[in-house]
């Protein structure tokens, strides 16, 4: 353990603001992942999106952050109701935790082409601390009961969102009962803090090229406790189905990422190069992609949006 605490001490000094955003996984693939965020996007696609997501971080340093995800949501027959479910599990060294989100959305239409959705979801999350992972160097911490402590806490996330045929922007509140977690007797205060993305993106085309598309988009994300961090992303498409992104997050991260779409079926992959403090001791962060649009009209629209 001893020759891994310089890396951890590291992490949490370049990493501070978001040592608390880590309360919530991580994703560098949130254009196509970006229902995890907002509740609100349920049923907002012509289509049905089911979505598996995989995200290591840090790649390079032991029992660093990883996430695994399954997303799916669709609009109700002949109705404005939008309805989805996300199961996650991401783990971090000793800990680790599961989440189900069952998910609402009602949308108003403001004209023929342009929405207004509001979202709910309904939130139950296990944390587990395996407290015999840890090595301690003060041997009596009355703080430490080398044993497995799991605790399932509710909570809420809310969610606004107004899109159209070419752009999109969303508000959202997470963590909403700021739930304390009941997993160790020996600390008095240990619960979730409120989160807030706030997200949006325009995509433009080219008259004399329509092969060709453009979309810058921007992510911010902060918490009550912290300084916010932003993504700005661009992101390229030629005929629809094969797409190259970018992606910079100051201080921390350049984010490159591939895609393609075959009928319904569509692959992502995304490299994160680290240039923080982190980058002597980790090769960088990578996240897949899969995923499946079901009843997708591909005569009408074959672009994931």
């Amino acid at each position: 353990m001893k020759k891994f605490l310089p890396i951890f001490i590291v992490i949490l000094f370049a990493g501070a603001s978001q040592v608390n955003a880590q309360q919530l996984p991580l994703y560098s693939q949130y254009m196509l992942n970006d229902f995890f965020y907002n509740p609100a996007i349920a049923g907002s696609k012509e289509y049905s999106p089911i979505l598996l997501s995989i995200h290591k971080q840090w790649i390079g340093i032991k029992e660093t952050p990883s996430t695994q995800t399954l997303s799916g949501h669709t609009m109700l027959s002949n109705t404005n109701v939008g309805l989805g479910a996300v199961i996650f599990h991401d783990s971090f060294g000793p800990e680790s935790h599961l989440g189900l989100q069952a998910i609402y959305s009602y949308h108003f239409h403001i004209d023929r082409l342009n929405k207004i959705s509001l979202g709910l979801a309904a939130v139950a999350e296990q944390y587990k601390m395996d407290q015999r992972f840890l090595t301690l160097t003060v041997y009596d911490d009355p703080a430490i009961t080398y044993m497995i402590e799991k605790t399932i806490v509710p909570d809420a996330i809310f969610g606004a969102y107004a899109y159209g045929k070419k752009y999109y922007a969303g508000i959202t509140g997470s963590h909403l009962f700021q739930s304390k977690l009941k997993i160790n007797k020996n600390v008095e205060e240990n619960k979730m803090v409120r989160h807030y993305f706030v997200m949006g993106g325009y995509k433009f085309d080219f008259q004399n090229s329509p092969q060709f598309e453009i979309e810058p988009s921007i992510l911010m994300k902060t918490t009550e406790v912290t300084t916010p961090q932003f993504d700005i992303n661009l992101k390229f498409y030629y005929d629809k189905n094969y797409w190259f992104g970018m992606s910079l997050r100051p201080g921390d991260s350049f984010v490159a990422s591939i895609g393609f779409k075959h009928n319904q079926y569509f692959f992502g992959y995304a490299y994160d190069f680290t240039f923080s403090d982190l980058s002597s001791y980790t090769y960088g962060s990578q996240e897949i992609v899969f995923g499946m649009n079901i009843g997708e009209n591909t005569r009408r629209s074959r672009s994931f949006f």
